[in-house]
């Protein structure tokens, strides 16, 4: 018996989220604002712009800190299954008060 832990799927789903946020971090909010004019709503627009970006921009943030998260924890996880197979393999307790 074995126990199987493998990271290249939390890997490839951690990739995937970095992929996502980058695609985020490539929309741009409009970078120049139409300030010659004096069309009513148009500071409205010009904040409205701003507002989506920095929405945008921490969307894209906590997309990829959920990538890092999961690649962690998978790491975390394949390092305790490790140490279960090992014990398993070694038949000694890895608990105290050895089995019950």
């Amino acid at each position: 018996m074995a126990i199987k832990s493998n990271t290249t799927i939390a890997g490839g789903i951690s990739a995937s989220f970095s992929r996502s946020a980058s695609a985020l971090n490539a929309i741009n909010a409009p970078t120049s604002s139409a300030t010659r004019t004096t069309v009513t709503g148009n500071q409205q627009a010009q904040k409205s712009g701003l507002d989506f970006g920095q929405r945008l921009q921490r969307i894209s943030n906590a997309i990829a800190k959920d990538g890092n998260n999961i690649h962690s924890v998978a790491q975390e996880f394949e390092a305790i299954d490790q140490k279960i197979n090992s014990s398993i393999l070694n038949s000694t307790p890895i608990l105290r008060g050895g089995y019950s």
